[in-house]
């Protein structure tokens, strides 16, 4: 199967057909996959993306474009996705500061939670962020979910 039939025909279930996109990921399919992050497949282009940098790889991805799908209306597996690379790349996802501020309030917990976690990283990157940054995590340690004050004692450990 084509690498990008593959991100198409994507149920939202078995990652085995994009395990082997990642396996497979050639250099000359980054514009493809960056691309795709904005498109209908984006949830599978995302997990592809998450993956290869989980791995080291991905290297010649737009990162800087990938991220820039945070502006838009996407599901929230992509969403996801996109805040948890904000990890392996928060210099690339400098620009999106704002919008990922902007997720901190979602009504989905775990999008909270990676917000959270993407705009600490951000705030190491530009200290100016980081007042901010330190508060958030506060708060989190006393939120009520607790996938949320799990995350928030990770990033206090970050930050010191």
């Amino acid at each position: 199967m084509d690498a990008f039939q593959a991100l198409a025909e994507f149920d939202g279930t078995h990652i085995a057909p994009l395990k082997e996109v990642v396996a497979g990921f050639q250099s000359g399919q980054a514009e493809l996959l960056d691309k795709a992050c904005h498109g209908p497949e984006a949830v599978a282009a995302t997990w592809v993306v998450k993956a290869l940098l989980e791995q080291g790889r991905g290297g010649e991805l737009d990162l800087g474009y990938v991220f820039t799908a945070l502006r838009g209306g996407m599901q929230w597996e992509a969403l996801l996705h996109l805040l948890q690379i904000v990890q392996h790349a928060p210099d690339a996802a400098m620009s999106e500061v704002m919008v990922i501020r902007g997720f901190l309030d979602h009504p989905k917990t775990l999008i909270r939670v990676w917000a959270l976690d993407a705009f600490v990283r951000l705030a190491l990157v530009d200290h100016t962020f980081l007042p901010e940054a330190v508060v958030l995590v506060e708060d989190a340690l006393n939120a009520k979910a607790s996938s949320v004050r799990a995350r928030g004692r990770a990033l206090r450990a970050l930050l010191s």
